[in-house]
């Protein structure tokens, strides 16, 4: 199974398509409960009877999304090898 699975639940998914010689590629991940509401009728990636959770379900203290984002930022940084630059990107405030 592919994503990213944490005790059963999966908390974040990757996609890569190749079409006519191009690439997309994405990754989603789930930090905060309040934004699987919208998505409770699906079956996450067609896997039946397989749970989807945050990251925040698994933490002593929840992160938000913005201090989330700087995290991964920083990881794919030091991953990739490259520095990413933020162009005024904004993560609007989940409403309950």
């Amino acid at each position: 199974m592919t994503g990213v699975w944490v005790k059963g639940k999966k908390v974040a998914a990757i996609g890569v398509k190749v079409r006519r010689w191009v690439t997309m590629h994405g990754i989603g991940v789930n930090v905060d409960s309040r934004s699987l509401k919208n998505f409770e009728g699906i079956v996450p990636c067609g896997l039946v009877g397989r749970n989807v959770g945050c990251i925040n379900d698994f933490l002593d203290e929840p992160m938000t999304i913005e201090e989330f984002t700087r995290f991964m930022k920083e990881a794919m940084e030091i991953v990739f090898k490259v520095k990413l630059i933020d162009y005024g990107a904004r993560i609007e405030n989940l409403e309950s």
